[in-house]
């Protein structure tokens, strides 16, 4: 987390400084001058000196910096809210807000979306075999190439641990063709993720567990929409590594614990 590099009391201990310096100028200044003033005079000159001598110094060289640390430090604090701190992708809560609107747009226009819910395979293996730091490199490449993989309008999300989501928008309008689209989306998703990890000259295999969830105009619940692609998710490792399952309406309910 950053934060100002310029504290509230050395903002005012540097207002204080100038003010002092620029009154100190005005004084000698006005000591140097050849005529006298009354002294109503001279107050009013001194203040309007002192305005016009240290407001620009105190605006450019405190407020201003200050501020503009201050709204970066805002900026970032709101990203760290909506973003997750290992991969840099988009977390849960972020990812709610861009289903939402995505679900308003199908219904707007009867588009289809889908979710594809990605569970890496063995990942606990990852930790046990090579560490957590190893376990965390994985982690951000895997980030890496499904952002590299993705659209420009599609959202790619890590929702905890080794489960990524994605968010494939704008769809064809007929159902079938819809559900090859993002069926290819997700088998492209599984091959890219099958390439194995070098980390630390070491090659970490890798492979993965999709569920797709296909989205249409209708009026949805988003977490019943993500539980649908989570149970076609859990089917798919059920049929070994590295599947691909789509979700229909015949599944059962997966079991509620699992790695």
């Amino acid at each position: 987390m950053k934060y100002p590099r310029i504290t509230a009391q050395q903002v005012i201990l540097r207002i204080a400084v100038v003010i002092s310096a620029a009154e100190f100028f005005i004084m000698l200044s006005l000591e140097a001058y050849p005529y006298t003033f009354s002294h109503t005079t001279e107050a009013v000159l001194d203040v309007v000196l002192l305005v016009l001598v240290s407001s620009p110094v105190i605006y450019y060289w405190i407020i201003n910096p200050f501020k503009r640390e201050r709204d970066e430090a805002i900026i970032e604090l709101a990203d760290m809210a909506y973003s997750d701190p290992l991969t840099g992708l988009p977390n849960r809560r972020a990812f709610l807000k861009y289903m939402e609107q995505t679900l308003a747009e199908c219904a707007r226009h009867h588009i289809h979306a889908a979710l594809i819910l990605i569970d890496l395979d063995e990942f606990k293996c990852v930790n046990d075999s090579y560490g957590h730091e190893a376990g965390d490199a994985v982690l951000i490449e895997v980030g890496q190439r499904l952002r590299n993989g993705m659209r420009k309008e599609d959202v790619v999300s890590r929702v905890g641990g080794d489960e990524f989501i994605i968010l494939i928008k704008q769809l064809n309008d007929v159902n079938v063709k819809a559900a090859k689209e993002a069926m290819a989306f997700a088998e492209k998703i599984k091959r890219s993720l099958a390439e194995p990890v070098k980390y630390k000259k070491k090659i970490i295999p890798l492979d993965s567990s999709l569920g797709v969830n296909l989205l249409g105009s209708e009026t949805y619940k988003i977490e019943a929409e993500i539980r649908k692609a989570d149970i076609a998710m859990y089917h798919a490792k059920r049929m070994g590594r590295g599947h691909v399952v789509m979700y229909d309406s015949s599944m059962v309910s997966r079991e509620t614990s699992r790695n």
